[in-house]
């Protein structure tokens, strides 16, 4: 399965203060016939969660209000799949990784980041949850 069909419809949502990364992300994956909400409020992020059910969330850990970490905790605590979503942690400090991925986060990302690699590796989360949602061929 190549990377358009993966990301083809695919529901993101992305949360970040910065409006310029939730431009460059939203353009970076519309290129592959995604659809993204963005927003800089995680109020509204987690209301777009419950609403709009996306498959993959990417978030930003330094936030004013509520950092990303205690955002994600939140999504975790949720019921059903929702509480689930693939996320990733996007930061400006590698040495958040093991915060990032304590708090709850799938994976994480350095900024600033090469979107070939934001693609990549949206990817292969996508991927991920349908392997493990699908049956196994040895049913």
């Amino acid at each position: 399965m190549d990377i358009l069909q993966v990301l083809n419809n695919l529901r993101l949502l992305v949360v970040d203060d910065d409006a310029d990364t939730l431009e460059l992300i939203r353009f970076i994956f519309e290129q592959y016939n995604a659809q993204v909400s963005s927003t800089v409020s995680t109020t509204e992020a987690f209301r777009v969660i419950r609403l709009w059910k996306p498959d993959i969330l990417i978030s930003d850990i330094a936030m004013p209000i509520e950092d990303g970490c205690s955002f994600i905790r939140k999504v975790r605590s949720l019921k059903q799949e929702e509480g689930q979503i693939p996320a990733i942690a996007l930061t400006a400090l590698a040495a958040q990784e093991k915060l990032a991925l304590n708090a709850g986060f799938s994976t994480y990302m350095v900024k600033p980041f090469n979107p070939d690699d934001l693609v990549k590796l949206v990817a292969n989360l996508v991927l991920q949850k349908s392997f493990t949602l699908s049956p196994t061929a040895y049913d």
